[in-house]
């Protein structure tokens, strides 16, 4: 790390982004706009951004180097970008150079590299912060993903060793920082044929957290296509991430109504967010139980020829409905809680043609309990 940079003091969270150079395409600047951006300047007090260049071309190290210091002098300047530079061959990759190069493979040598990549970054990044989050040099943020992670850590009262902010192999891990040494030394021990996308899995099973924490909706996208493996191309996409679902399917003008509900609620993503404006949702802070309602009252009786109602990410994907009806009603029937007209949702969706006049208010109604959180993506409804 270099030298100017030592002093500043441990913050809560170090981002370690390691990166080379592509022949196709480069995408570390636009990683940085979109990791920087979502920081604001009382955040960057708190944060380290690490860049690894970990091309053994040095050459292509400096050139990428010299990119990130004209775009951001003073996030250089003032320590929140660093840089890491990779230690001689001799002293950190000589087996990854005597035996693997013999073989002839090149994913084989790619990947091994990589993994070796990965544990130096961890051990050099492990006294910085509280927390490390391990990223990429290819992906988008979404605008909040610190104050998300930042929340979910103070909240979260279970043991964790891992938790996941995106789907995909080795992007968006949080772990912390106390425990990087001893994840990059199994790195390091199972490096010539583990990916450290499976070997993360089996460091927090062995310190006895059971399953995956993957926290929905995602914070960071992979966006690459051209992978550091030269003339190997990555399409991979994760179905959970959140930036994908901030607009929503139909963009309708809702009739003015009180909303209110039954469920324990995220304050981060309120009732009205999935009924009013063209982005945003409502996500539960528990999972829902049977019985529970959300319940909208119009301030005056509407004629409706169809209601849409999308819960989850994407149709039958993360935090959706899993049984539950739609259930429509007059003023005396929103006056009793006593409805007739009643629709059942299929994969978490309901998209219903009602021709129903003076409608005074609707209601979702779950008739299940389920151990998964609940999202309302949207409520649109169709004035006539």
């Amino acid at each position: 790390m270099e030298g100017s940079c030592q002093n500043k003091r441990p913050g809560f969270l170090t981002i370690g982004i390691p990166t080379v150079c592509r022949k196709k395409q480069q995408y570390i600047l636009s990683t940085l706009d979109s990791v920087v951006s979502g920081l604001s300047r009382g955040q960057r007090q708190e944060v380290v951004i690490v860049i690894y260049l970990a091309d053994q071309d040095k050459t292509c190290r400096q050139n990428t180097k010299m990119e990130i210091r004209l775009k951001y002098p003073n996030l250089v300047r003032t320590c929140l970008i660093r840089f890491l530079h990779p230690p001689k061959v001799s002293a950190f990759y000589p087996p990854l150079i005597d035996k693997l190069k013999a073989e002839r493979d090149k994913k084989l040598i790619w990947r091994s590299k990589q993994n070796l990549d990965f544990s130096f970054l961890l051990i050099q990044c492990q006294n910085l912060s509280s927390y490390y989050l391990q990223l990429e040099d290819d992906l988008m943020a979404v605008s909040r993903f610190y104050s998300t992670i930042k929340n979910t850590v103070v909240q979260r009262v279970t043991h964790w060793v891992c938790m996941e902010f995106n789907e995909l192999g080795f992007i968006g891990k949080l772990f912390r920082s106390r425990d990087l040494m001893a994840l990059a030394t199994m790195i390091i021990e199972w490096y010539e044929h583990t990916p450290a996308d499976d070997t993360y899995i089996e460091f927090y099973k062995r310190r006895n957290q059971k399953s995956r924490i993957l926290i929905q909706p995602t914070l960071f996208q992979h966006v690459g296509l051209h992978s550091s493996l030269e003339g190997r191309l990555q399409k991979l996409k994760d179905p959970y991430f959140e930036g994908d679902i901030e607009s929503k399917e139909t963009v309708i003008r809702n009739p003015p109504a009180n909303i209110s509900t039954s469920m324990k609620i995220d304050f981060q993503h309120l009732p009205r967010h999935c009924y009013e404006g063209s982005k945003g949702f409502f996500l539960t802070s528990e999972p829902v139980i049977s019985g529970d309602t959300f319940y909208v009252l119009f301030h005056s009786l509407q004629n409706v020829s169809r209601i849409f109602v999308q819960t989850g990410l994407a149709l039958g994907k993360g935090h959706v409905l899993q049984e539950g009806v739609l259930e429509l009603g007059g003023d005396f029937e929103c006056t009793k809680r006593m409805f007739t007209n009643i629709y059942k949702f299929s994969r978490g969706v309901i998209d219903a043609t009602v021709n129903r006049n003076n409608l005074r208010c609707i209601q979702i109604r779950v008739i299940a309990s389920q151990n998964t959180l609940l999202m309302i993506k949207e409520i649109s409804i169709y004035s006539v």
